[in-house]
């Protein structure tokens, strides 16, 4: 049964509406947000603890926090709009559980269905906040509601023929043409239309916000009902994953004897730098796979008894330590990679990506075993504390001191590339300021040139602070 909401509850989320609607258009909307972004999320905290009819699924907002860190620490924009999508499904999370229908024991797939219709939810309740404002007099709020929707659609009614009438004029006329252009030039110097898409976008966040934490008040029972449990035929499970396993026998035989011991002769042609360095990414793609046969087989054969059931388990188990070898050799390769042309983003991502998967992996060797936890939530942990790493790291200065240690020991290293990078990297690229080499000086004064044009564009807000960003302009003053 749908809840109605006392007034104080209606009151607070309609406060609640045009804070998050003015602190998300003025804090996180303007052009390389920093430290805005950080503020909007302690605001949002603030709120919540008065809207929240539980307080524990807060923590939510620790998580939420290191996304918000990420814009005030660095310049790297590459995670900026992917932490949009991440803080929506964690808000969608904290929704649930503060509505008591999140349970990480619970199927993953009917999890995921619920997540996906929370995150819609509020759009059925968009005009929710228009009624409560009508809901102190009844009588004349059935009215002015009446004559709101009536003005609307005049508006809407309007405003097509107007722009119409207009161009048809236009086109008739070069001096009435020329005055309306006049007329709409001196509009904009007075109305801007970035400021008014963004105030325009910032309420439509905070409506979706609202409405999202209005559906917590708003939730229905769910019919529940036992389902028919899955089983699989063992006979054929087996005989599968031994065709497999036999396989992967060879080709892990295969692994020892020419890449990991490297001593031994490799066939005529081929080279063991060659050889060692292809096919990292078949490996890591099949890394995926083996671990989605291995869940699949899992949830057939659960609950499942007897010695072929046991034998089923123990193919797994090989499976899962097959695929630890395929990791470990799909990170020596990326090694050798790293080893020859150095760091670059997608190599440390990989290498960051790699280390989490054998994490992972662990955990998937335990559930074989004991299946007793949902191991679709561990992943989905697993690979958001990775995220939230990838937030905190700083991975373009990792990234160029590399390459500028590479130039220095060797005299070969990615400079161009790290002059591609964001201002992230400034303190390790200042370190070639004084190389002789002209080639290298011409594309460091074009890195610095390049990064304090872009910088001096933008009209300086305290919004826009950033912690990178400074140093890079402190950087830029003592060069100077």
């Amino acid at each position: 049964m749908d809840i109605e909401i006392d007034k104080k509850t209606k009151l607070r989320l309609l406060c609640y509406l045009p804070i998050s609607a003015l602190g998300f258009t003025y804090l996180v909307l303007p052009r390389n947000a920093g430290i805005g972004v950080l503020v909007f999320a302690v605001i949002q905290l603030a709120c919540l603890y008065f809207i929240a009819p539980r307080k524990k699924p807060l923590l939510m907002f620790i998580p939420l926090f290191i996304l918000a860190l990420n814009s005030f620490i660095s310049a790297n924009a590459m995670w900026r709009v992917p932490n949009l999508f991440i803080a929506l499904a964690l808000y969608g999370v904290m929704t649930l559980m503060m509505a008591g229908r999140f349970s990480p024991s619970e199927k993953s797939l009917k999890l995921c269905i619920r997540l996906f219709k929370c995150l819609f939810n509020p759009f059925r309740y968009y005009a929710e906040p228009v009624k409560w404002c009508f809901d102190a007099n009844r009588d004349s709020g059935k009215q002015n509601a009446k004559t709101v929707l009536r003005l609307l659609a005049a508006i809407g009614i309007s405003l097509p023929c107007l722009v119409v009438l207009l161009a048809l004029l236009s086109s008739a006329d070069a001096i009435f043409s020329e005055s309306l252009s006049e007329f709409l030039r001196a509009f904009l110097r007075v109305i801007s239309v970035n400021v008014f898409a963004k105030t325009l976008f910032g309420f439509f966040v905070g409506f979706y916000l609202c409405g999202l934490f209005y559906s917590i008040y708003r939730q229905k029972e769910e019919k529940t009902g036992e389902r028919k449990k899955k089983s699989g035929d063992l006979l054929i499970l087996n005989i599968l994953l031994i065709s497999i396993l036999s396989v992967y026998t060879i080709f892990v035989v295969i692994q020892f004897k020419y890449l990991f011991a490297n001593g031994s002769e490799l066939p005529y042609g081929l080279s063991y730098t060659y050889y060692a360095r292809r096919g990292f990414f078949e490996l890591l793609f099949l890394t995926g796979l083996n671990i989605t046969l291995i869940l699949i087989t899992t949830w057939l054969t659960e609950g499942r008894t007897g010695r072929w059931a046991r034998f089923t388990k123990v193919l797994s188990c090989y499976l899962c330590a097959v695929t630890f070898v395929l990791l470990i050799s799909s990170f020596y390769r990326m090694w050798l990679y790293n080893a020859d042309d150095g760091l670059t983003r997608l190599r440390f991502l990989v290498f960051g990506f790699l280390i989490f998967e054998s994490i992972g992996l662990l955990f998937t060797f335990a559930h074989i075993i004991v299946p007793r936890f949902n191991i679709i939530a561990v992943y989905v942990c697993i690979a958001l504390v990775y995220y939230l790493a990838l937030n905190v790291v700083p991975m373009d200065s990792i990234i160029a001191k590399d390459q500028i240690d590479r130039y220095f020991e060797t005299g070969r290293g990615g400079v161009a590339y790290v002059t591609t990078l964001s201002v992230d990297a400034a303190p390790q690229v200042a370190r070639l300021v004084d190389v002789d080499d002209p080639m290298i000086k011409y594309e460091i004064d074009s890195y610095f040139e390049h990064v304090s044009r872009h910088y001096a564009e933008l009209v300086p807000r305290w919004q826009r602070w950033n912690l990178s960003v400074s140093r890079f302009k402190s950087l830029q003053a003592v060069k100077e």
